[in-house]
């Protein structure tokens, strides 16, 4: 599996994701059907 190192940017502005991967790219998927009408 190929992710990212986010530490450095977690350090530096407390950034941190919340959505699970699976659920985020469901997500995405949803609203690329519906914005392309596919």
């Amino acid at each position: 599996a190929t992710y990212a190192n986010i530490d450095s940017l977690s350090n530096d502005v407390g950034y941190k994701p919340e959505t699970p991967v699976e659920e985020g790219m469901a997500n995405f998927v949803d609203w690329y059907r519906e914005f392309y009408q596919v």
